[in-house]
């Protein structure tokens, strides 16, 4: 490959999503509620940063999904669901969260030593 192939990101590596992470994820477990058009569902958040979150859930729900959540301290986050696995969604906010409010809305949620 050249390196204007290289420089253009053309060469034929795949990158693995949690080497796109925009945001450190901080390990939480913080059980709460999202809304959607299809009603309410509970959550578990196992990881969240400014940008989205992550969290586990036996609702039926599909890569697209509009959520709003209901977190301390910011109240409700509007969200898309980007990706669905085995119990587990992954979520991008639609606005990200302030480092004020990000830092007091962590302080009332209980923190994971342990990723599983």
């Amino acid at each position: 490959m050249d390196g204007q192939a290289r420089s253009q990101g053309l060469g034929t590596r795949t990158v693995d999503p949690a080497e796109q992470r925009r945001a450190t994820r901080e390990l939480v477990d913080f059980d709460t509620r999202t809304t959607s058009h299809e009603g309410f569902s509970e959550v578990r958040v196992v990881n969240i940063s400014p940008l989205g979150l992550m969290a586990r859930t036996d609702a039926d729900m599909s890569r697209g999904d509009r959520l709003i959540f209901e977190l301390p301290h910011v109240r409700t986050v509007h969200a898309i669901v980007r990706w669905v696995e085995h119990g587990r969604i992954g979520t991008e906010f639609l606005r990200p969260i302030g480092d004020e409010d990000y830092r007091l809305m962590l302080a009332f949620m209980p923190r994971r030593q342990r990723d599983w």
